[in-house]
């Protein structure tokens, strides 16, 4: 029911503005309950968290309450997601939709971190001498010199090409560098006069990550702002957990390496060459070791008593760190003398960031080791990071800004009491407004779950369910002939049925994450309708694939977290001191609310129609099973084969 007079009425109504704007409007119940809520959360400075089922609106349903309040009262809200997906929908569509259908003058833009941004200081500079030593960098430096003198923006993104890493390395803004308002192309700056429009914006579009960067950072990227808009905030504890804590890479270290060693044409006594050596000797060593320990596969390892290996490295950047401070103090340039400087402070933070990772261990925090190959070389990133992330989240966040609204499709648990109880804990959130919206989807007659009966348990009997879940993805294939998703929780797994089924089954045509870039893979899925994409954990969230190209999304297994996973593992523990019982209080929420991520990728619109193949038998045979199926909406449900044919013949 829309109250009279209120923002919902004028916006959301039957003869309302967006009525009047899009054609075959349908007033959505949910969408207008949302917008009301987000309009009282402004008024009375109150946190509120929506869970919005897929196809409420509740990008609309926020963006029009904080547009009008924010343009009445020249205020700044930011909006905040964790995919591109989202934020290009919001800027390329929602927003320049708002801006013609509401009568409101509002001001927007998107966010990017400054090392998308093209230095000036460093163009000129570039532009007097040859930096490149190949003819594909050198012709990559001409092109980047004759793009500043047309681009509109400087942002490396708005190139017709995409720079080597190394060649952006040299023109990209570097904050501890920037000078700012002293700096003599400030006029020019494009980093600056971003900065003048966000000032000046009532809307800014940010992803989490740049959020957090922001407001963990001495010298925020973005400015003060009175509201913030968390979407898909399923995301936030991951995302917050890395930026609350310290990170290293073996790829960072080495850049290092390579930016202090062309620091020796300032070096006449030869001391920061000899200091600089011995950081390369150190780090060489540093790093074998890594690599004995850690190995070169993928996976994350926890860090144990590492001190015997990491100090030497630790020394030589204190040392370099020293060598750089005494020789900035000779050099007559005040530019080169900053700049110099600026390396100094750099390896002093790497051996702080280092000792803190590598040393004495606090059991309230978390050390881990990322091993990621890559198609030449295998980078390293070594982590600490607090293990319960609530206390830094109300520091950071909910004491300074209010309102925050989170918002998501999945941030409720079934079950008696507060179903809000998991994210508010997770994400120390007290008191929040709280509001649980349905999607307005007909699930009843678009979706079949199909969950077979006979396959074994997956820890118990891992080859013949291996077997066995091959087997009933092909005959899923043979039934709709593609248009399939397949959910796994391992790359392992995922490589050993996709390896299977193109050995056993050549005439299906097989889309592997890791083959291809993410949304190419997505984009030739969406053209071969023949294909069965086999993804893993970054494809149960944030995919959209609406329309006929998607008919079936296969679960193989529910998707609990890997338990000695050092963050996991950490968290377990911790758990467990205080009594607690983290399968079913953290291990078990966090895997529902995976989970019905996962659902939420075959039906994207009111037309969508498909099975959600769910090939994992704990979900019948435990007794957290009821937990996942009480999760999902209400919608026809098999364990016949038959059925699913039925479906697709229909």
């Amino acid at each position: 029911m829309i109250s009279k007079g209120s923002i919902s009425e004028e916006f959301f109504a039957e003869n309302g503005v967006i009525a009047g704007e899009l054609t075959g409007y349908e007033m959505r119940p949910q969408q207008i309950e949302m917008c009301e809520a987000v309009d009282e959360a402004i008024a009375s400075s109150e946190n509120l968290i929506v869970e919005a089922g897929t196809g409420v609106g509740k990008s609309l349903a926020y963006l029009i309450p904080f547009i009008k309040w924010a343009s009445r009262e020249n205020k700044k809200v930011v909006i905040s997601t964790y995919t591109k997906a989202l934020q290009n929908q919001l800027f390329v569509k929602d927003l320049p939709f708002l801006e013609r259908a509401l009568d409101t003058d509002f001001r927007y833009m998107i966010c990017m971190g400054s090392e998308n941004y093209v230095c000036m200081r460093k163009v000129h500079r570039a532009s007097s001498g040859d930096l490149f030593e190949t003819k594909r960098q050198t012709k990559q430096r001409e092109k980047i010199i004759k793009w500043t003198r047309q681009t509109e923006s400087g942002l490396v993104t708005d190139m017709d090409f995409l720079p080597d890493r190394s060649v952006w390395k040299e023109f990209s803004r570097e904050s501890d560098m920037c000078t700012g308002r002293r700096c003599p192309h400030k006029d020019e700056c494009f980093y600056l006069k971003m900065r003048r429009e966000q000032s000046e914006a009532h809307v800014l579009l940010v992803n989490h990550s740049l959020l957090f960067a922001s407001i963990t950072s001495e010298s925020p990227v973005l400015p003060d702002f009175n509201a913030l808009v968390l979407d898909e905030a399923h995301t936030l504890e991951d995302v917050a957990t890395n930026h609350f804590g310290e990170e290293v890479s073996k790829l960072a270290l080495e850049r290092l390496f390579d930016d202090v060693s062309g620091l020796s044409k300032y070096d006449a006594s030869g001391g920061v060459s000899g200091a600089v050596g011995e950081f390369r000797k150190s780090l060489d060593e540093f790093l074998a070791k890594v690599e004995e320990i850690f190995g070169k596969e993928t996976r994350v390892l926890a860090i144990g008593d590492e001190r015997s290996f990491s100090g030497d490295i630790i020394t030589a950047l204190e040392a370099l760190s020293s060598a750089l401070r005494d020789l900035s103090s000779g050099i007559d340039d005040n530019e080169d003398s900053e700049m110099v400087k600026v390396y100094a402070e750099r390896c002093n933070k790497f051996a702080a960031s280092l000792k803190i990772i590598f040393g004495e261990k606090d059991e309230k925090c978390v050390y881990w080791t990322n091993v990621r190959p890559g198609k030449s070389d295998v980078n390293y990133f070594f982590h600490f990071a607090p293990i319960d992330i609530s206390h830094q989240m109300r520091l950071f966040l909910f004491d300074r800004v209010r309102p925050v609204v989170l918002t998501s499709a999945t941030l409720s648990l079934p079950g008696a009491g507060d179903e809000f109880s998991f994210i508010k804990e997770r994400l120390g959130m007290a008191d929040p407004v709280e509001l649980k919206l349905d999607s307005p989807f007909d699930y009843n007659k678009n979706v079949l779950t199909y969950i077979p009966r006979g396959i074994k348990d997956p820890n118990r009997e891992a080859v013949l369910y291996t077997r066995q879940l091959q087997s009933a993805i092909t005959e899923i294939y043979d039934i709709m002939g593609g248009r399939i998703f397949a959910l796994f929780t391992s790359y392992r797994m995922l490589n050993m049925i996709s390896d299977n089924i193109s050995k056993d089954r050549p005439d299906i045509k097989t889309l592997r994450q890791g083959d291809l870039p993410r949304y190419v893979l997505l984009d030739v899925f969406k053209k071969s309708l023949d294909s069965i994409l086999l993804g893993t954990m970054t494809f149960w969230q944030g995919v959209d694939v609406p329309g006929d190209a998607l008919g079936c999304v296969i679960i193989t297994k529910l998707p609990f977290s890997v338990p000695d996973d050092p963050i996991n593992a950490a968290r377990i523990r911790i758990m467990r001191e205080e009594g607690r019982n983290p399968f079913n209080e953290y291990q078990v929420p966090q895997a529902v609310i995976m989970f019905k991520q996962g659902f939420g990728r075959l039906i994207r619109s009111n037309t969508d129609r498909g099975v959600i193949a769910v090939l994992d038998p704990r979900i019948r045979t435990r007794y957290y099973g009821k937990d996942f199926m009480s999760a999902l909406p209400e919608c026809r449900r098999t364990d016949d084969i038959g059925d699913v044919r039925e479906f697709f013949s229909a």
